[in-house]
């Protein structure tokens, strides 16, 4: 949360003990040297003024600010608490070691206990203090003491509780005590506030969705963009939240605004946007980002495997396979990496390249059937029948594989020309698989072999009209034209070149298998 505004280095209160001129010309310079960020003058400046003034709090808070400035959290403690021990009503040495504690946080959760400490010692001698009001209710805040933290606002002057930086702390606890309607009205407020700044809001942004109050989220992040104050933090959390609503295009838009104008882009605002356009379908954007991102860390396996995955869903297997390698030649032992690889090769009608990575993978993940699987059809392809066997065997004890091993122990019979065993495993498959045509496909191929025409087209019309470009099927009925010297097997002849030179996938049951998808 934005705080109303304390300085670093207060201006010079009035003085604590008596002190000579040269020891008060010495304070201003070291106020000065500070806010030019002049440390080493200011810490010279502080060692003189310390002979003069030994007993002058002001000095020791002057140290203080220095060492915090410097990153030296205990010697800047030690400055603030020595300041305040020498003059207990000097308010702005109490701000800065609150500060200093609010800062300290992140790193010592006892600090928020130490600064809500400071800031009740400070209210103790200056009850009307708004500074430290407020920044004891931001503090209770952060402890997640909500209802306290809404006392002390309501103890902050009128002008004070309208400011954005207390508007944003009521919003928050009042979402997080299930006050919704309160909340969305002080949330309303906030959006409309002259002072809104960015610090108001990107710590209301996880409170507010957690409490189901993403709409308030979106609208005080959107305000932040129309006033142009929105960071890519803000506009990477503004494009979250579109898109868990599904408003992709709009997600997408607000990432890229956030993209700088001068430098190289973020590789994780990229890979964003990579995984936003290829949800909504632009696989070609996503594949544009990818590239940008292997350029930016060549080095990131996980990118070239991304990219190889778009590759194969744009129908780029050369594409692919080069992806794969790259990330196999930095990560050589990566399963999935390996499976990958070894489905596009098969895709490629290379499945003695394909062999080695689908072993590769079974014996990185034994206990997946899928890796067998992916290796019967390996073997089935490249005319090893009795290791497709063995493995197929295997898929048949599992449900993730059984539809699967049914269809080509079918098909290994259909080879064999036993149709019988062949009609039995591919009935089968179907039984499990309902929703696949594949089985039925290869069972028209079984009618037609046993001249059982009239069944065989009654198989292939079923398939047909839910899978009109099934490239098989529109093959056996081209075979079945033939066979019964139907008039229309000239067409189906076109019909079937026209599939094939679309470039119809042969069926998937390999990266699908293992729902291998970039997003």
């Amino acid at each position: 949360m934005a705080v109303l505004a304390v300085a670093c280095a207060q201006a010079l209160a009035p003085s604590v003990t008596a002190g000579v001129e040269d020891g008060e010309a010495r304070l201003v310079r070291i106020q000065e040297a500070i806010q030019r960020d002049d440390l080493a003058v200011a810490r010279r400046e502080i060692e003189e003024a310390l002979r003069v003034l030994p007993g002058d709090a002001r000095v020791y808070n002057f140290l203080g600010v220095v060492d915090a400035k410097g990153g030296d959290f205990e010697r800047a403690e030690a400055g603030f608490l020595r300041a305040v021990a020498i003059a207990p009503r000097f308010a702005g040495a109490y701000r800065n070691l609150g500060r200093l504690y609010q800062q300290r946080a992140a790193e010592s959760p006892a600090a928020l206990e130490k600064a809500f400490d400071v800031y009740r010692r400070l209210l103790e001698v200056s009850p009307a203090d708004t500074e430290a009001i407020y920044q004891t209710a931001s503090v209770l805040f952060r402890l997640k003491r909500f209802s306290e933290s809404l006392q002390f606002l309501d103890r902050l002057p009128g002008t004070a509780q309208e400011r954005a930086a207390a508007l944003s702390l009521r919003c928050g606890s009042l979402s997080a005590l299930d006050q919704r309607a309160r909340a969305e009205t002080c949330g309303n407020k906030l959006e409309r506030a002259a002072d809104l700044a960015e610090p108001d809001v990107l710590p209301l942004v996880p409170l507010l969705t957690e409490h189901h109050q993403e709409a308030l989220a979106v609208r005080l992040l959107e305000a932040l963009r129309k006033r142009n104050s929105a960071s890519p933090a803000s506009l990477s959390e503004l494009a979250a939240l579109y898109e868990k609503t599904g408003r992709l295009t709009d997600a997408r838009a607000a990432l890229t605004q956030a993209l700088p104008v001068n430098g190289p882009p973020p590789v994780a605002l990229l890979s964003q946007l990579a995984k936003l356009a290829y949800r909504s379908g632009d696989l070609t954007g996503a594949l544009g980002y990818l590239a940008h991102v292997r350029d930016l860390e060549p080095g990131n396996a996980s990118t070239h495997f991304l990219f190889g995955l778009v590759c194969i869903e744009l129908k780029l297997p050369p594409e692919a396979a080069e992806s794969f390698r790259s990330a196999l030649r930095l990560d050589p032992k990566n399963p999935y990496y390996h499976y990958a690889l070894g489905s596009v090769l098969l895709q490629q009608n290379d499945p003695d390249a394909a062999i080695p990575h689908f072993q590769q993978f079974q014996t990185a993940r034994p206990d997946d059937p899928r890796g067998r699987f992916a290796l019967a059809v390996a073997f089935f392809d490249a005319h090893r029948a009795d290791d497709a066997r063995r493995e197929l065997q295997f898929c048949l004890g599992r449900p993730e594989t059984k539809a699967g091993a049914l269809l080509y122990l079918g098909r290994l019979a259909l080879q064999d020309d036993n149709l019988l065993e062949a009609e039995r495993f591919l009935q089968q498959s179907s039984a499990v698989n309902a929703s696949s045509p594949d089985a039925a496909v290869e069972l028209s191929l079984v009618q037609i072999r046993r001249a059982e025409y009239d069944l065989a087209a009654k198989t292939l019309a079923r398939v047909l009209r839910d899978a009109p470009d099934n490239y098989r099927a529109n093959l056996h009925l081209l075979l079945l034209y033939r066979r019964t010297r139907d008039g229309r097997a000239e067409d189906q002849a076109r019909r079937v070149a026209e599939l094939q030179k679309a470039g119809e996938e042969r069926e998937k049951l390999l990266l699908r298998s293992l729902d291998i998808r970039p997003y």
